[in-house]
């Protein structure tokens, strides 16, 4: 940054002595105005270097002592007193300078003449102008870090509350499984522990999972048939699941246990009997998927609001998508329109 500075400070030396080369020329010739400028661009650029270099070392060093909390009278007294001094200080050097080198008079000039006034008032003015961009550059560097840090911050915030939604789902999971496993036990002991056995390794999947916030089409059509084996054990042939999955779509992403919610949702809320069976379809559509079933609800209030797990994973989707999921009840279907997220090559 400072190296960027010193161009900076550089390229308005040379815009403001190439101007004043231009009116020397038309003043008092080319040669003339050359050796003008070749004089005043190197001590103009070292004045302005040693303004802004010692601005520096005083606002990290003393200005940081004396000026505290934030008063402005204290800050506009301390650096009015800091320029004027440097002001004073500058142009008493520089005007003993110009007269030792530069006075072809044989005796002495007044000290106090008009370039001494001249002198003073250039000091000042490239003083003045070096604090003001400083103040301002640092204003704006200020600003953008507090933008930085309230991005930085929406970020977390929103990773936290992500993760929050997610802890709300890895329970509703295992508690609607255990209220399926209770069912099969008083029917038959045996495929109780088969499904036992295959629900540890659906939970596998979902505790290796919980960190990933987003996972592929692929690996959540994999849980879901696990997950369809061990309702199988409970409902037999009155529950089917088939898909019809692009290839290309199989690489595309979404929330862990996304497809599980909607299947778990299907068999909690619909009818499963052996005159009406429930049939889930999965379907791609575009950049997202269809999950259909034959809408047969034991609650015929179903339709009318959504459950928690629906809720929190459009809340999910807002975080990471344009757009969201939306459900709907077409001739005697209930469909979830899911958005797949394209993957980043």
């Amino acid at each position: 940054m400072k190296s960027n500075r010193v161009y900076f400070y550089l390229l308005i030396i040379l815009l403001l002595n190439a101007l004043h080369l231009i009116g020397e020329i038309y003043a008092d010739g080319l040669e003339e105005g050359i050796i003008e400028t070749l004089i005043l661009l190197p001590v103009s650029f070292s004045f302005t270097l040693f303004v802004f270099w010692s601005r520096l070392y005083i606002k990290n060093t003393i200005a940081n002592k004396i000026i505290r909390g934030g008063n402005k009278v204290h800050f506009l007294s301390f650096w009015a007193i800091v320029i004027t001094l440097k002001t004073l200080v500058l142009t008493f050097i520089l005007k003993g300078l110009s007269s030792y080198f530069f006075n072809d008079d044989e005796g002495p000039e007044p000290f106090f003449d008009l370039a001494f006034w001249a002198v003073l008032l250039a000091c000042f003015s490239i003083i003045v102008f070096v604090y003001f961009i400083e103040i301002f550059l640092e204003s704006q560097k200020e600003k953008q870090d507090i933008k930085v840090k309230l991005t930085q911050y929406q970020s977390e915030k929103s990773i936290a509350q992500y993760l929050a939604l997610k802890k709300q789902l890895n329970p509703h999971f295992l508690f609607n499984s255990f209220n399926s496993l209770l069912g099969l036990i008083s029917i038959d002991s045996k495929k109780a522990e088969y499904f036992l056995q295959e629900l540890s390794n659906i939970y596998r999947y979902n505790l290796t999972q919980s960190e990933e916030v987003v996972v592929t089409l692929r690996k959540e059509l994999k849980l879901i048939y696990s997950y369809m084996s061990l309702q199988k054990i409970r409902f037999g042939e009155h529950i089917t699941l088939e898909d019809h999955i692009e290839e290309a779509k199989l690489n595309f992403l979404l929330p862990p246990m996304t497809l599980e919610l909607l299947l778990e949702n299907a068999i909690k809320h619909n009818i499963i009997e052996s005159n009406k069976p429930l049939k889930i379809s999965i379907i791609s559509e575009g950049n997202s998927i269809k999950v259909m079933n034959n809408f047969q609800p034991k609650n015929h209030h179903y339709e009318k609001s959504l459950g928690i797990g629906l809720k929190n994973l459009i809340n999910q989707y807002k975080m990471l998508h344009p757009e969201v999921p939306h459900f709907k009840i077409i001739n005697g279907n209930y469909i979830a329109y899911i958005p797949l997220i394209e993957p980043e090559l």
